[in-house]
């Protein structure tokens, strides 16, 4: 039986209420609610997804150093406003994160700047009677009062339920998993891939869809925030631009007091890369969209980086610098390998002064990179080595060649740096790497496309497939009618979306790989309905989409 199985709908659907209620509640600032002591409400089923370990104690980053024990100052509020997040799981472990902020729209959000002292705990129930891994550990202003908890210890390809706790406040319950085990063989797996919130466009409607889902992961592909000061349809930003790490706190302090996102985060562990307005649109490495001498340009982007690690489930050490590296990996067992990359910090400035269009004078050979070289042979090595059935190249930026002929080149996809896009097909093609999968976002359409060996001939052998996420609120860039009629001309794309908000929901078998493309009816409404717009097939051994029938 698998675990999905065995975690019934029943124990889902049960957790799922106490959440939406929780966040329609504002959280559990009274320490009375879904999962506090208090709550006397029964779950049914116990939700493990196999044997757990007795109780004992995790560990923690340097953003959850253990307790010294010294004397708690006295908070304001509830310092639970953000919500809780997982994320970045192991076989025998995952991440537990939550920032405290009484008032998270303030610098420092409202925390005295003192240390404080927060107590987690992991369980197998909604309700904590089977508490398997418990501690404490400090809360520092250094890193905004953030903690990332490393819960270590935990049984493989299981289902536990996790929350913090701090003097009378209790957070909401959050629930996660840890991966298969290293070298088992996993019958599915299912994940959701998401990108592209700007607050101020639109309203998350996609997100309690997505909640409902059976998931085992959300992958996020960037533009987690939006840096301008704008002030959209139905939301504005509360602060200008941020250029400085208090002004980036605030700016997520924003984003994530929305309740459809935090519903969102507490159930299901959460896999984070970054884009560009995590720091300033259209960066590329050292290099700002906007000319800003280097100093001021590498210590903003220093400020950004921390705040990303502040905000996000992270198995990763908190930055020092303006340099931090993100891109990682992860293992679904024998069936699934994911490659995060990082397409932002590492590139090549954008050819063409990156102005969409024409292509300038000698486009083609522009020899720029966009991962670096390090992060490119970390990459290739890893495709070789891969013993996974899915190798899933997991990026922000669109890899398919769009361009029509040169006539309409977009310099900041990978459209605009040929050479290093043909390097990685000649390589999908000269290794005979099979079921290789680009996932990626940025453009705020909704696409699917073959890719093949070589980008400008439409000719050539299908190589891979590319599944494009679309926006969970950011507006389009182009008038919808005009791009979709252009692009579906196009004989590698199989299906496109530039006017829908959503999300793209992933099932994967050793057999076959399913595609959902979901889209919402709205996002200028606080609630939409939605609807699968499109389904679509990748066989393995067989590279590029199944033609639907």
């Amino acid at each position: 039986m698998s675990t999905s199985e065995r975690f019934s709908w029943r124990t889902r659907r049960h957790f799922l209420l106490q959440v939406l209620a929780a966040a329609a509640a504002g959280g559990c600032g009274d320490g009375v609610g879904p999962g506090s002591a208090d709550d006397e409400s029964s779950g049914d089923d116990s939700g493990s997804g196999g044997d757990v370990p007795t109780t004992g104690e995790g560990s923690s980053s340097e953003t959850g150093a253990p307790t010294t024990g010294e004397p708690q100052p006295a908070l304001p509020s509830d310092p639970f406003t953000l919500g809780i997040a997982s994320g970045d799981p192991l076989p025998d472990s995952v991440i537990l994160w939550t920032r405290l902020a009484p008032d998270p729209t303030v610098a420092g959000g409202g925390m005295p700047d003192e240390v404080v002292t927060v107590a987690w705990e992991v369980a197998t129930d909604d309700q904590f009677d089977d508490v398997v891994i418990s501690g404490e550990a400090e809360a520092d202003p250094k890193f905004g009062h953030s903690l990332h908890i490393d819960a270590s210890g935990l049984a493989a390809d299981s289902w536990y339920f996790y929350r913090f706790k701090i003097g009378e406040w209790t957070s909401p319950t959050g629930r996660t998993r840890t991966l298969p085990a290293a070298g088992s063989s996993p019958e599915r797996l299912r994940f959701a891939s998401v990108c592209c919130q700007s607050y101020v466009d639109g309203y998350y409607t996609g997100y309690p869809h997505l909640a409902a889902e059976d998931l085992d992961l959300v992958v996020f592909l960037g533009d987690y925030i939006y840096e301008n000061a704008a002030k959209g349809p139905v939301r504005s930003h509360v602060n200008p631009e941020p250029t400085t790490l208090d002004e980036y706190r605030v700016r997520y302090g924003l984003y994530k007091s929305d309740r459809n996102l935090q519903a969102a985060h507490v159930n299901f562990p959460w896999v984070m890369i970054w884009d560009d307005h995590e720091v300033e649109n259209n960066y590329a490495g050292d290099i700002s969209q906007d000319g800003a001498p280097t100093e001021e340009w590498l210590a903003r982007r220093a400020a950004a980086y921390q705040a990303y690690y502040e905000h996000m489930p992270l198995r990763l050490p908190p930055p020092d610098s303006a340099d931090y590296k993100i891109y990682r990996g992860l293992t679904w067992g024998d069936l699934a390998e994911f490659w995060l990359l990082d397409t932002r910090q590492y590139r090549s400035d954008q050819n063409c002064d990156d102005t969409p269009g024409a292509g300038c004078e000698g486009w083609l050979e522009y020899d720029g990179t966009v991962l670096g070289d390090e992060q490119e042979q970390w990459l290739k090595d890893g495709l070789v080595a891969s013993t996974a059935t899915w190798k899933l190249i997991t990026n922000q930026i669109v890899f398919s060649t769009t361009n029509f002929g040169g006539s309409l080149v977009n310099f900041d996809q990978w459209d605009g740096y040929p050479v290093a896009r043909q390097r990685l097909l000649d390589f999908f093609k000269d290794e005979q790497l099979e079921n290789v999968v680009v996932i990626s976002g940025d453009l705020h359409v909704g696409g699917l496309g073959d890719l093949g060996a070589i980008a400008e001939d439409e000719e050539s052998p299908v190589v891979a497939a590319e599944i494009v996420t679309t926006s969970m609120s950011s507006d389009g860039s182009v008038p919808p009618e005009t791009v979709e009629a252009l692009i579906m001309d196009l004989p590698r794309i199989k299906y496109f979306n530039a006017h829908s908000r959503g999300y793209v929901s992933h099932e994967i078998t050793p057999a076959v790989y399913t595609v959902r493309c979901f889209m919402m009816e709205t996002a200028l409404e606080p609630e939409s309905e939605g609807t699968v717009e499109a389904e679509f097939f990748i066989d393995a051994g067989t590279p590029g989409f199944r033609p639907v029938p």
